[in-house]
């Protein structure tokens, strides 16, 4: 307390106006180095992102098209009594695509990987091709792998033409001079697969390991782009939607990585399991009812724990790769867009809001401002929330939450500060001390007492304050609320005499009526200094000076 004490009192006698606005030019630069250089606090703070997806009041219905047929762990229990463990021969697929196909789908994903050849089932293979070229309606997937590999893959659009987007009418992409760009990817083996419909199934993570985000497509060197399987699906099944969700204002092909708009449940999406999809296939009866797929977006996944297409998402940490897969469809093909505002809007948001709040106690006070130290940074969670459950916009508002909290608590904080400063006069003087007492209606707490420091620092600013400690005790009540009325203003005789006309009118706002000035005589100890003030107080209560009308001398 020794130690720091001096140095509080110091900071303490620094003008409000100076530290307010040096205070948000220190929160400014911050924002300004958090959001564009460190990135440490800026965008989407995960934790209570994930609360508020969690229990979010609208959520979007799934998609009645949509339908899974999922390789369960029943379902590796069944077919592995004939067909050994996972993966089975690929005759099993292929009976079930021809199985499907028939029954006239708008679109079968799958969120399987044809990487490497069947060596110890040649025939399967074969098979599984023959369907995959007959097959009108299936979009299969590649594994994205990282952007800077790509210089030493020799994959080109020639390679998979599948995988590249063809721009729509009346879009621009901007093209580079020289040889096509190469993607580094895992391609699929069997050629009626490398040939069709493709798409990368990558899921990109947040630095938690959590699934939030969705890229839908990811442009290339030399201007083109590859495109994700949602987006394979969507300009099969609706071109025009297919372009609109690729052009912004512009016309110009534009990537997106933008917040997922999940359903409400993890396992939002119909299941059907595959071993009885296979059963009806091959004529045989299944254990559950399969209903027909004309007309559904069929997604072939895994959910089996045992096959690890598992991931965390906001609304569960075992989600299955599948599920995910599932909503990005839905979300392509419905147009369901949860945009984020650009970074350095975040940070005007920031900074105007600190800048506010100096406003706000340049004219009022920082204790005004104690409601709002909970309640702002509820508040703008809240807005947040709200924006969550209907607009296409997710208003993030983390980043100004966090930073209103810290810098009331700041200026609570130095208030506190301030306080200790006006209110401990200074003893060792070599002038004798006067006193000036004063009575308010009602206490000197926060809000006047910080009006009353900020005239003294104005008019007088070598007087002090001389006032009871107030104790607010529950429910908003004060201990000694008669003690609490009185005040008084201490320093050298001559100042005091000097600033009493300029310091008055500012008093006579504050409070109901004045005393006499008192001089106190050499030497002066807290001592007698707290008795003088008491005796001024109670000279004062015993007056006959109504209210509002002072009797200074």
């Amino acid at each position: 307390m020794q130690f720091w004490h001096p140095i509080a009192l110091r900071i303490g006698a620094l003008p409000a106006r100076r530290v307010t606005w040096t205070l948000v030019a220190l929160f400014s630069l911050w924002v300004v180095l958090d959001v564009f250089i460190f990135k440490l606090t800026g965008g989407v703070a995960q934790s209570s992102f994930d609360a508020m997806v969690r229990n979010r009041v609208v959520v979007a219905a799934p998609d009645p098209r949509i339908v899974i047929i999922d390789i369960d762990e029943a379902s590796l229990a069944r077919m592995g009594k004939e067909f050994g463990r996972w993966p089975w021969p690929r005759d099993t697929l292929a009976t079930v695509l021809e199985h499907i196909e028939r029954q006239a789908p708008v679109a079968i994903a799958w969120d399987l990987v044809f990487s490497d050849a069947d060596r110890l089932s040649p025939g399967g293979d074969a098979a599984f091709n023959e369907a995959a070229a007959r097959s009108l309606h299936s979009h299969f997937p590649v594994v994205r792998l990282p952007q800077a590999n790509d210089s030493a893959s020799q994959i080109t659009r020639a390679a998979l033409p599948g995988l590249w987007l063809a721009p729509g009418p009346g879009a621009q992409t901007r093209q580079t001079a020289g040889k096509a760009s190469t993607v580094a990817l895992i391609a699929p083996a069997l050629p009626a697969v490398a040939s069709g419909r493709l798409g990368y199934n990558n899921g990109y993570v947040d630095t938690d390991g959590v699934l939030r985000r969705y890229r839908y497509l990811e442009p290339l060197a030399d201007g083109s782009a590859i495109q994700s399987l949602p987006l394979s699906i969507l300009s099969a099944i609706n071109p025009v939607a297919h372009h609109a969700h690729l052009t912004g204002a512009t016309g110009t092909i534009d990537s997106k990585n933008e917040l997922i708009a999940w359903r409400r449940a993890p396992d939002a999406y119909p299941r059907i399991a595959f071993a009885d999809v296979f059963a009806q296939a091959e004529g045989g009866k299944p254990l559950t009812p399969v209903p027909p797929f004309t007309g559904k977006v069929v997604i072939i996944g895994a959910t089996a724990p045992s096959l690890h297409d598992i991931h965390p998402t906001p609304l569960s940490a075992m989600q299955a790769g599948v599920d995910s897969m599932a909503t990005v469809i839905d979300n392509a093909l419905n147009q369901r867009h949860l945009r984020e505002p650009p970074r350095w809007l975040q940070a005007a948001l920031a900074i105007g809001l600190c800048a506010g709040l100096a406003l706000w106690v340049q004219f009022k006070s920082a204790a005004s401002l104690a409601p709002a130290l909970l309640a702002l940074p509820a508040a703008l969670l809240a807005i947040s929330f709200l924006s969550l459950n209907g607009l296409p916009w997710f208003v993030d508002l983390h980043l100004a939450a966090g930073l209103a909290l810290v810098f009331l608590a700041a200026l609570r904080f130095w208030s506190t500060l301030r306080r200790i400063h006006w209110c401990t006069p200074a003893l060792n003087t070599p002038q004798a001390l006067a006193i000036w007492p004063w009575e308010r209606s009602d206490a000197w707490l926060e809000a006047p007492l910080d009006r009353l420091i900020d005239a003294l620092e104005r008019h007088a600013p070598d007087c002090r304050i001389v006032i009871p400690d107030t104790n607010v005790t529950w429910p908003n009540t004060l201990r000694w609320p008669e003690l609490a009325r009185c005040m008084a203003v201490v320093g050298p005789h001559d100042a005091l005499v000097a600033a009493r006309a300029k310091l008055e009118p500012s008093l006579m706002r504050l409070a109901v009526r004045s005393g006499e000035l008192l001089l106190l005589d050499l030497p002066t100890n807290r001592e007698r200094l707290a008795t003088a003030v008491c005796s001024a107080w109670s000279n004062l209560q015993n007056s006959n000076t109504p209210p509002n009308e002072r009797r200074t001398k």
